[in-house]
């Protein structure tokens, strides 16, 4: 009886534990990502890359974003006229791919502004923002730089520089990639030429005027109503993997 007793209770044991093995393998499967396509999968890769890094300063690897509206203010020590258009179409692009409340609005009084573009030499900005590019010892066509808070991970304030002294089709670009950049994609990358985040414009002589597909699908995640400020890069990425499943 002895004998039969321990039999049965080791088969027992022996059963819990095939269980919790079972339990513990289904767990650290993402099965997701099987019914993902290459093209999926190479966006979750690419917005981690982008959203998750930072190309000037650490971001903790976390979502960081706007919640509130965009203030915007253009200072500039001319007319400009042209680049004032670029930037206009550029909000009209970035806003329409939003979906919620947060959207870029111009302002015409800086002391409204959460948010300033600077259209000017670099010299004068570093006049009117001392620090601004201090680290930074790179040549730049332009820069984007945002301030957040460390416990909620949000967006507060964005200083945005544009360097009048380039030619007009690369000033276009640049106010493609740093007003996107201000929104909280920070990072640059070498991987896809066509993007406006593709680290290597200057020196391939590349000036982008439009966003790729993925730059789109990166915008569009980046402000889906399940991605929140503060996700780590575990996180993000399950919650792209249900966005994209939906």
């Amino acid at each position: 009886m002895k004998t039969k007793a321990l039999l049965k209770e080791r088969t027992i044991l022996f059963i819990i534990l095939l269980i919790t093995l079972g339990i513990i393998v289904y767990n650290s499967v993402d099965f997701n990502d099987h019914e993902l396509s290459e093209y999926d999968r190479e966006l979750v890769s690419y917005f981690s890359e982008v959203a998750l890094s930072a190309e000037f300063y650490d971001n903790s690897d976390r979502i960081i974003k706007w919640t509130e509206p965009m203030n915007l203010y253009i200072w500039k020590d001319g007319e400009f006229n042209r680049q004032v258009s670029i930037i206009k179409n550029t909000i009209n692009k970035i806003n329409n791919l939003i979906e919620g409340e947060f959207k870029i609005k111009l302002v015409d009084n800086y002391l409204k502004s959460n948010a300033v573009i600077f259209l000017m030499e670099k010299d004068e900005v570093e006049s009117l923002v001392p620090k601004i590019f201090e680290g930074i010892e790179e040549e730049l066509a332009g820069l984007a730089l945002i301030e957040y808070e460390l416990d909620n991970y949000e967006i507060k304030h964005a200083k945005i520089f544009i360097d009048i002294n380039e030619p007009l089709q690369t000033q276009e670009s640049t106010i493609l990639e740093e007003l996107t950049q201000s929104i909280g994609l920070m990072n640059d990358s070498e991987k896809y030429s066509k993007s406006i985040f593709y680290q290597n414009k200057a020196l391939d002589s590349i000036n982008t005027v439009e966003y790729s597909k993925m730059d789109v699908d990166i915008i569009k995640i980046l402000y889906h109503p399940k991605m929140k400020p503060g996700l780590n890069i575990k996180k993000a990425e399950k919650v792209i993997k249900q966005i994209l499943k939906n």
